[in-house]
């Protein structure tokens, strides 16, 4: 993935002319690279993604400024996997705030929890540094799963993957399709 530069990005004014099919391509990328359980779904991160975030950020804020613009993108660039990675943005789901309030105390700790499983191993997710406390304030959590070599060949080799929680409150699993699987071996190949 090449990394994101200001000529991927659109002033406030030329965004505000394609932002309705700049979000709908973008939910179209979504949809495809998103994992859900009953009290989470996983997003594989993905450049358009991100870039539509900062163009979002752009416009609502009018940001004009060209050191400003590339503070959000070194800020935003942080999702993207590096080499040997993939990145996940993993969101905490709850029907209601009640549900919130009670559930949110149960959950200290998913995100040192979260594990990417294929054939015979399991990959533990890396938490974005400075996220975790020891009680969850966040429903939004950014995670990366790095690979040793051999990790990655056995990846690329693998039939099935799943994304699964191991929180004694929340153990929950979702098989990654086999399309968005595909997918996935081939950016880490790059």
């Amino acid at each position: 993935m090449h990394p994101i530069q200001p000529e991927d990005l659109y002033t406030p004014d030329e965004y505000e002319k394609v932002r309705d099919a700049e979000y709908r391509d973008v939910i179209a990328i979504e949809n495809g690279r998103r994992l859900v359980t009953r009290t989470f779904s996983f997003l594989f991160e993905h450049p358009k993604i991100v870039v539509n975030q900062i163009n979002e950020m752009i416009f609502l804020e009018r940001i004009y400024d060209k050191a400003d613009i590339q503070d959000l993108i070194n800020i935003y660039s942080e999702i993207l996997p590096d080499r040997n990675e993939l990145s996940v943005t993993m969101f905490i789901e709850f029907p209601d705030e009640k549900a919130m309030l009670s559930g949110m105390p149960k959950l200290a700790g998913i995100e040192k929890m979260v594990y990417l499983a294929f054939d015979d191993q399991s990959l533990k997710a890396t938490p974005e540094e400075g996220r975790s406390t020891e009680t969850l304030e966040s429903t939004l959590q950014y995670l990366k799963f790095r690979f040793l070599d051999s990790e990655k060949e056995a990846f690329l080799n693998c039939r099935n993957a799943f994304i699964e929680t191991r929180h004694p409150n929340y153990a929950e699993s979702a098989r990654v399709p086999e399309e968005l699987l595909k997918t996935l071996k081939a950016e880490l190949k790059q």
